[in-house]
């Protein structure tokens, strides 16, 4: 997907930019994060800690800005994923906010309801195959 049309997909419904997010996962078999000196980026809702996630290094690299300028992009393969953040997020009490806009509106996710997500988005494709 070219730069411009990733920066159009930032426009698009919560639901509509988690399924992009979802298609991309699972064709890339990689999901992208912000990093800075201290880690991971993460968002504050309420009481509720999020940890964000993007389809893309340019859709991450949007949000590099302002008081997030000194943080990079860092992709997770699908296996680095799966097997080591959703476990460290779920025992760390952290939840996931799926391809946030920059309304700070996205699809937020507890992690065992992304792993759930995953396995149902698996079968869907394995039926097709």
């Amino acid at each position: 997907m070219s730069k411009e049309l990733e920066l159009q997909s930032l426009k698009l419904s919560s639901d509509q930019r988690f399924d992009l997010f979802m298609n991309r996962l699972m064709s890339d078999k990689q999901a992208w994060i912000l990093t800075d000196e201290h880690g991971c980026v993460m968002l504050t809702d309420g009481d509720e800690d999020l940890v964000p996630f993007w389809p893309s290094e340019e859709t991450a690299s949007f949000w590099a800005s302002d008081e997030w300028s000194d943080c990079k992009p860092k992709v997770l393969s699908f296996d680095e994923l799966m097997e080591k953040w959703i476990p460290g997020m779920e025992e760390d009490d952290l939840a996931m906010i799926i391809f946030p806009a920059d309304d700070l509106k996205g699809r937020v996710l507890h992690p065992w309801e992304f792993s759930q997500a995953i396995k149902k988005k698996q079968e869907k494709l394995s039926r097709k195959n």
